[in-house]
């Protein structure tokens, strides 16, 4: 009995940190944004900025390329995978483009 209750607790346990690692993860994209962005992305580039009717982004591609672009003018040096999380974020959030 008590060795199912050991491996039921540890089930329990290992599944709580997948579910709180992929909430992370979620999170990720919009905190990335937020730390690295926004301090370009203030003041009038609100929601409003993002989904404007004469915004230069055209599809997900066009998106990806300009976090490129910010992050190589910035310096912020972050890595692809980052760069991946603000693109997939900002396309949620607001872009919704195909994925391509």
């Amino acid at each position: 009995m008590k060795f199912l209750s050991l491996a039921l607790s540890s089930l329990l346990l290992s599944s709580a940190f997948s579910v709180s690692a992929f909430a992370d993860e979620e999170m990720s994209g919009k905190a990335l944004h937020d730390e690295n962005c926004l301090n370009c992305h203030r003041g009038n580039h609100d929601e409003k900025f993002y989904t404007r009717k004469d915004r230069r982004i055209k599809d997900f591609k066009g998106l990806g390329s300009m976090v490129r672009m910010c992050d190589a003018n910035l310096g912020t040096s972050l890595f692809d995978e980052d760069m991946e999380e603000i693109t997939e974020y900002l396309n949620d959030s607001f872009y919704k483009f195909p994925k391509q």
